[in-house]
């Protein structure tokens, strides 16, 4: 039975009653399969980077998360171009982002680590599971009870976590440091970011830079 407390358009499922709204209804919604097949293409991407990362393969698994953030830039285009934004198109890209921009950067970037073992930095990068997973609940809340009319949301994106260890592994900067210092610069910039995450500072996103999405894939 839905709550009346519970915004309505977190619930994707219609009840099972006739259909009497306009003709136009299935081909909206089929406007919605772009951007969610867009979507959940991460969800696949960052298992296989997660698995790559794991087993070592550290350029297959920056590749993949790029790979992602590809789609990540696409599906709010689409969306848009389309007229199929919505509440429950927001919370389905924090669930697939949490998977590829949080949890297979995290594996990338612990495998970057691997040669120089600390139980101090293992602790720390437990952060940017914590605070991105705080990040997400909070501005899931606030998608779900604005809908469409959900103001800028405040935190840093977890894409520029991503990106911390993508771009180590494609400028190969462990071979570049020294590997104690590549380490705790890493782990200081993760930990930087992952406060970043959860403050209540409104940060520009990527997108807003005209090429810049561009130059940073790139």
């Amino acid at each position: 039975r839905r709550s009346r407390s519970f915004p309505n358009a977190l619930i994707p499922f219609e009840p099972l009653v006739p259909d009497r709204r306009p003709a136009c209804h299935n081909h909206c919604a089929m406007r919605g399969v772009v951007p969610n097949a867009l979507t959940a293409a991460r969800i696949p991407l960052g298992a296989a980077a997660v698995v790559a990362a794991a087993d070592g393969r550290l350029e297959r698994a920056a590749a993949l998360i790029t790979l992602g953030a590809v789609t990540d830039g696409l599906d709010g285009w689409a969306a848009r171009r389309l007229g199929h934004v919505s509440a429950f198109g927001a919370l389905f890209d924090y669930f697939c982002d949490y998977l590829c921009f949080v949890v297979a950067p995290w594996m990338l970037t612990r495998a970057l680590l691997a040669s120089d073992h600390s139980t101090v930095r293992d602790v720390l990068l437990i952060l940017p599971l914590l605070t991105a997973a705080i990040r997400y609940t909070r501005n899931g809340l606030i998608v779900g009870f604005t809908g469409e009319d959900a103001p800028p949301l405040p935190g840093l994106g977890t894409v520029f976590f991503a990106f911390l260890s993508v771009t180590a592994v494609f400028l190969d900067a462990p071979q570049l440091m020294d590997p104690p210092l590549f380490a705790w610069t890493m782990t200081t910039a993760v930990v930087v970011v992952s406060a970043m995450m959860v403050s209540p500072i409104t940060y520009p996103k990527l997108v807003a830079f005209r090429g810049a999405s561009t130059l940073v894939i790139l």
